[in-house]
């Protein structure tokens, strides 16, 4: 090697979005129904990347952005979760861990509003890996628009990771969207730079008195109408499209997404609560989850309702 050249490096890379998955997943599904106390034998049953974040770095890679995904990911599950991330034309910046991703299961029939799920709740953290992805976070920030931090975290040691987050992005001048709740949500609410955004459900919204810190609040109730708080757009009512919906599962994550979108190309805030109501109506129409393109939004526009009150 010359000499001269040992110490250069890449420029940065640039993205549009940052997401951070702290606690993601693979999900094996099965796409029927199932019955208890036999053996149920199906055709196939794929293993997909899922988790908030995931889904949201999906779908906006899908709609032409560059997305980087950070969190943690290890043994051969999170090997796994990192090469489908990585077909996405997602950028991996996972932090491997010593405790292997968890592995979930999936079941639905077809047409069910409420499928049948198994998740673990997470996997151990150590203090190097924390720190790790707080480094890894704020090697990033300095690259990108957006950043959303999306789902739960692993392991109580990183009960604090939206709160350092929301500090660099600050730090940073980088808007931050935060999509979790518990404990982890409380804290980042509860911090002297809250997010930029927070997408509560009526549940979660109902359990923690700090969602007014927010500067923007999208409120879902599980019907999938929205009431949205801004503190410079004012207060909406979003309608979506009346559907028949195949599965719920990731419909908020997809608003999100759209939501995005919307931020991203300076949509008029109408619009852009229009298109993020039909990111999530276009996914509950699809039996998968978050795989949706942007020719299923559209198709749905003029079929939302949108309204100031």
């Amino acid at each position: 090697m010359n000499p001269s050249h040992a110490n250069l490096t890449k420029p940065k890379a640039k993205f549009d979005v940052l997401v951070i998955n702290a606690n993601p997943l693979l999900n094996l599904i099965h796409d029927g129904e199932i019955k208890a106390g036999a053996i149920n034998r199906v055709q196939a049953m794929p293993m997909v990347a899922e988790g908030k974040g995931v889904n949201v770095a999906r779908v906006l890679a899908r709609h032409g952005h560059r997305v980087a995904l950070t969190g943690f990911a290890g043994g051969h599950s999170g090997a796994w979760l990192r090469d489908l991330v990585r077909t996405e034309n997602v950028e991996d910046a996972f932090i491997e861990t010593a405790a292997p991703l968890r592995v979930g299961f999936m079941a639905s029939k077809f047409n069910s509003r409420h499928p049948t799920t198994v998740l673990p709740n997470g996997f151990p953290v150590t203090r190097i890996e924390y720190q790790a992805l707080l480094d890894q976070m704020d090697s990033l920030l300095g690259s990108v628009r957006l950043v959303i931090a999306s789902g739960s975290v692993p392991d109580p040691l990183t009960d604090g990771l939206y709160v350092a987050l929301l500090e660099m992005c600050n730090k940073h001048s980088v808007p931050c969207w935060v999509d979790s709740y518990g404990t982890a949500m409380k804290r980042a609410l509860e911090c002297p730079f809250p997010p930029a955004l927070s997408k509560p459900n009526r549940q979660e919204f109902d359990q923690t008195h700090y969602w007014g810190r927010a500067e923007e609040l999208h409120i879902t109730n599980g019907e999938g109408a929205v009431k949205v708080s801004g503190l410079h757009e004012g207060q909406w009512q979003v309608f979506p499209p009346k559907i028949k919906q195949v599965n719920p599962v990731g419909c908020g994550d997809c608003y999100c997404a759209g939501l995005a979108h919307g931020w991203l190309l300076n949509m008029a805030y109408a619009d852009r609560l229009r298109y993020a109501a039909c990111a999530g109506a276009a996914n509950a129409l699809r039996q998968d989850v978050a795989m949706i393109t942007p020719d299923e939004v559209t198709a749905l526009m003029d079929r939302v309702r949108v309204e100031p009150f």
